[in-house]
């Protein structure tokens, strides 16, 4: 070997030793000098493009790296570095082909086969995601986090049963992989509410990141028909030891300034095309910007029209979706926030971490969770007096504001389709329908709806929700109706459909909608009033069995509201049985919501600010004032 070769690698041995060993800046000088030298070297390429992905630069990285692939194309190691630096630069698309390349090149390579796959999933490209991830399989059958990778996406798909499987899987091949989550959620999918739990359960004996397993657990709770109130807040009191260890703010709120704006912050991570949208939406546009100076902190990790949307109508827009909870407590506290509205409670994604450490004076939460957070950091929870009758209090660890009238108000789809005409009159008889989440069908549901296709003759059932797109799970509800002695001939069960206008457009089948319960519906409810089909709803004994008749109530029509199943029955077949009423109602029910406090963005407004108000004047601070409503 010439004894410039052997200078260059010793040179190149040394530089290669800096990065290994973490002495960044100084490997950057010895790769630098050697590339001048050796501008068509694609090992030195190569290493300049791993550290400038090791600093944080993965641009300047995939420029390196480039290079070194028009150097040597055949490098598969070069070509899965390459993949690396354009999918950390955010270049999916481009990171593609380089992944590709470096399979090709080396077959066994799983690192660049597994991130191949994952390339394919942030493109949309789900099918060919499955097929990378199977070949992964196949290579290690027993890499539990291949299988979990593949359950993720057959459940984005809504192949349930199959993401079940490839779940179950994987902690087969390793007990302690923290997928309690995935498991759990696809369960409640399906309707396997008991299995869901004892999933979670499981998840919150051996996950490190309990926080969001309980979470799940709690929701899941809420489904379950049965389960004692006293019970179920207990499991709720359940997260404040998972956050003891954190620091409190200590900021008192600026009450004694009168003439000061209160600066109210509203957390979420649903402020895009999702239900909380259309109630957060009314309140959002209607805020008195002369008392009240709006903030929006931001969890939404995808956006779409409806967070531009909303955007537009907050003074101030943050987003967290990337922050840490520790963090988003602490732009929340540095911003001085006077009252904070949490609209996630434990549904997916919220940030309960972040209000743990009590960034402001006052917390709130409202709209999306039927329950107690649990969290003592809370002071309020905003409900009203149809949803929580005297005696809930002790049911919540938050203090009740029953807001008058509904604590609710909707923002119809500017895109929705007309009211079409009724159904039965084209003499197939009275169609039944539900479009809601079917975890809330449960057994209770199914028997109840049973006897009313048993009661009206003719009549017929439509369920429609993505989970039904599942084969597995659309035999097994299919047979629970059987069970229940319903004829299956008369009930038809729908999966996804790719648009809301479609979504909607299916309201145009059913002449009466169906409440589930103990878990009423809340945005389907209002769906269907908007499409013109009237509600029936069975009134129960907590917040989530009575959110239907709350709403119901505001619209006009408690006569549409039953107290016993028996009423639920005979109110569901007298509408039925009067087709003439039956198309006055539909031809009448947009206009009447339109006109109703249900809408009435204004006065809801209104009320709520009043509520803040009221806290500003009481709470000094101490996150507690002496109310129990707010009339």
């Amino acid at each position: 070997m010439a004894k410039k070769d052997i200078l260059f690698r010793s040179k190149l041995k040394k530089a290669r030793s800096l990065l290994e060993s973490g002495r960044q800046q100084e490997a950057e000088s010895a790769l630098s000098q050697l590339v001048r030298a050796y501008p068509r070297n694609a090992e030195l390429w190569l290493l300049r493009g791993v550290l400038e992905g090791k600093r944080g630069n993965p641009a300047t990285a995939a420029d390196h790296l480039r290079k070194a692939a028009e150097l040597q194309p055949d490098n598969p190691t070069i070509q899965y570095n390459y993949g690396i630096a354009l999918r950390d630069s955010g270049n999916f698309e481009h990171a593609i082909p380089a992944f590709k390349r470096a399979v090709e090149l080396n077959p066994g390579h799983d690192e660049a086969q597994d991130c191949l796959a994952h390339a394919y999933l942030a493109t949309g490209e789900l099918d060919r995601a499955i097929d990378a991830f199977k070949i992964t399989i196949k290579n290690a059958p027993h890499k539990a986090e291949a299988h979990s990778n593949l359950g993720s996406v057959y459940q984005a798909q809504g192949r349930l049963s199959e993401a079940e499987a490839c779940y179950r899987q994987a902690l087969s091949c390793k007990p302690d992989l923290e997928i309690a989550d995935n498991l759990g959620s696809v369960l409640v999918s399906q309707g396997q509410f008991e299995e869901a739990v004892e999933a979670y359960r499981e998840g919150l004996q051996r996950q490190s990141g309990k926080y969001r397993v309980l979470s799940n657990l709690l929701l899941t709770l809420n489904y379950l028909p049965g389960v004692d109130q006293a019970e179920v807040l207990e499991e709720h009191r359940r997260v404040n030891a998972l956050f003891s260890a954190f620091n409190r703010y200590n900021r008192e709120s600026d009450a004694g300034d009168a003439s000061g704006r209160i600066r109210v912050g509203y957390i979420s991570p649903d402020l895009r095309e999702h239900s909380v949208a259309y109630f957060i939406e009314p309140l959002l546009e209607r805020h008195d910007r002369d008392r009240f100076e709006v903030w929006v902190y931001s969890a939404t990790a995808k956006s779409d029209a409806t967070t531009q949307r909303l955007r537009s109508l907050a003074e101030h827009w943050v987003d967290v979706s990337t922050l840490s909870f520790e963090q988003t407590a602490e732009v929340i506290h540095q911003n001085k926030t006077d009252i904070l509205v949490d609209l996630a409670g434990h549904t997916a994604c919220n940030s309960l971490p972040a209000l743990a450490r009590k960034p402001a004076p006052v917390q709130l939460t409202w709209l999306g969770y039927p329950n107690t957070t649990g969290l003592e950091e809370i002071d309020y929870r905003l409900v009203d007096a149809v949803t929580d009758l005297p005696g809930q209090e002790d049911h919540y660890t938050e203090q009740l504001i029953r807001l008058p009238g509904c604590f609710l108000c909707y923002r119809p789809p500017e895109d929705a389709p007309a009211v079409s005409a009724l159904p039965a009159t084209d003499g197939q008889g009275v169609t039944f329908g539900s479009f809601n989440n079917l975890a809330k069908i449960n057994d209770g549901v199914i028997a109840l709806w049973a006897q009313l296709l048993q009661r009206v003759s003719g009549s017929r059932l439509l369920i429609k929700n993505p989970s039904l797109t599942d084969e597995k799970t659309r035999t097994r509800y299919m047979n629970r109706f059987r069970e229940a002695g319903a004829d299956e001939a008369r009930i038809t069960l729908m999966g996804h459909t790719p648009t809301r206008q479609e979504h909607l457009e299916l309201y145009g089948r059913i002449d009466i909608a169906l409440d589930t319960f103990p878990y009423n519906g809340t945005t389907t409810t209002c769906e269907a009033l908007w499409m013109g089909v009237p509600v029936i709803t069975l009134a129960g004994d907590r917040h989530a069995a009575r959110v239907g008749a709350s709403l119901l109530q505001a619209l006009g029509h408690p006569e549409w509201v039953a107290e016993t199943p028996d009423a639920y029955i005979e109110t569901a077949a007298g509408l039925a049985t009067d087709p003439s009423g039956l198309a006055t109602v539909r031809e009448r029910l947009r206009d009447e919501m339109a006109a109703s406090a249900l809408c009435d963005a204004r006065g809801f407004a209104d009320k709520v600010e009043k509520v803040y108000l009221d806290i500003r004047r009481h709470g000094q601070g101490a996150g507690r004032w002496n109310q129990g409503t707010s009339d």
